[in-house]
């Protein structure tokens, strides 16, 4: 009886030790948050862009100090500060990576910036100076060798046929160095969150992980269908299961005239059943005390009071509807989203929980407006990364009860 309960502590310790990452390309830290949130040690993150790293340790140290997450709550996971600005393709800082986590890190989480792979970019792929930046992050998981990886960027690296061989390459060459790959094109939207976001997820896990848990009964499956409509842990890997099957073909609400008397709730029909991806739900008890609330632009505009409610289909000057849910999330590059209600663009808050990011994560109040929201629109939806953290979870920890 002693004998089994010391072989459950030591086991207990090393499940511990085997959730520490290394975050690559942080920006303001949305995706680190989600992994915290399921009880995973973010050991170091790297980010280039001063204004970023400044974010990023502002709202995390506040996100910690005010949130009631479990993990962060009774300090299972402790906040770490950014040192100093990176850049993760500079070599010499590789070898300090390698050297220093090299040993004590389990997983590698990220996406590099994705405006040479988005279609409202210039298309320069991997020869982009962004775009190769995924060379730098092939680079450092092949020196580090985590048991686990995660990759986000646009899904026009797999859906655009000038971007798809490079990213067939990627994937080549993480399966050469000793990788089972599963990727697939998540929609944000399909999970009950109210942003029509669809971003390329890939994750990977040793092959040594895969052979341990598919010779133990496991299954190894692909066909991402099954994998996003099933409950059963026998999977071996899994993504979150959808709740939404293809939300966006029900008969949401038109467009509505701003600031219209008329009582429109009748032509809400069967999306009433989806409530809680409208834009209405996300804004639901934001008030002038909620941090980063006042945080706006306040050009006028003889267009804010013009274009109709739920007129989204323009390039800039998107008026989103109370009853639908919002388009991508993308505030840069003069792309403009309007409240559905006011004469206004939207807050700082509005576009966090948007994102759904917790309000105890809490932009500095002396930071441009520009860089809040280039902060907003590059970050990768915190509870669609949470439900991911999840899974990546599961998987290891039925690889280490099998140790």
């Amino acid at each position: 009886m002693k004998m089994a309960l010391l072989k459950k502590s030591k086991r207990n310790n090393n499940m511990k030790n085997r959730m520490n990452v290394l975050s690559l390309f942080s920006g303001g830290g949305f995706l680190d948050i989600g992994f915290i949130n399921q009880g995973f040690q973010i050991e170091e993150s790297i980010e280039i862009e001063p204004y970023f790293v400044k974010a990023y340790n502002y709202a995390l140290e506040k996100y910690f100090e005010l949130s009631n997450n479990h993990f962060t709550k009774t300090k299972q996971v402790k906040f770490k500060k950014i040192e100093k600005v990176i850049d993760a393709s500079d070599y010499q800082e590789q070898n300090r990576i390698i050297s220093e986590h090299r040993d004590n890190i389990t997983g590698i989480i990220g996406g590099p910036p994705c405006q040479d792979f988005s279609v409202g970019g210039k298309q320069a792929g991997i020869n982009g100076k962004r775009g190769k930046l995924i060379n730098t992050y092939y680079d450092i998981v092949k020196k580090v060798k985590p048991s686990f990886f995660f990759f986000e960027n646009v899904s026009g690296l797999i859906r655009t046929n000038i971007h798809k061989k490079g990213f067939d390459d990627f994937v080549a060459k993480l399966e050469d160095i000793g990788y089972v790959i599963w990727y697939d094109v998540l929609n944000t939207l399909d999970y009950g969150f109210p942003q029509d976001r669809r971003r390329l997820v890939l994750v990977g896990f040793k092959n040594d992980i895969v052979t341990k848990l598919t010779k133990n009964g496991y299954i190894l499956e692909f066909n991402n269908k099954i994998l996003k409509n099933t409950d059963d842990n026998l999977y071996l890997f899994r993504w979150p299961k959808i709740k939404y099957e293809n939300p966006k073909s029900y008969d949401w609400p038109k467009k509505w005239k701003f600031n219209s008397k008329t009582d429109h709730n009748s032509e809400l029909g069967l999306v009433k059943e989806l409530s809680e991806l409208f834009v209405e739900t996300a804004f639901k008890d934001i008030n002038d005390f909620t941090p980063n609330q006042k945080d706006c632009f306040n050009p006028r505009s003889e267009k804010f009071n013009k274009i109709d409610e739920g007129d989204t289909n323009r390039k800039s000057f998107k008026r989103l509807h109370r009853f639908r849910f919002s388009p991508t999330v993308a505030y840069g590059n003069n792309e403009v989203h309007l409240h559905p209600t006011l004469a206004r663009r939207l807050t700082v808050r509005e576009g966090l929980r948007l994102q759904t990011v917790p309000d105890e994560y809490i932009l500095p109040q002396d930071m441009p407006l520009t860089y809040k929201f280039k902060i907003i629109s590059n970050g990768v939806p915190t509870k669609k990364a949470e439900l991911i953290a999840k899974e990546i979870k599961r998987t290891l920890n039925n690889y280490y009860l099998l140790l």
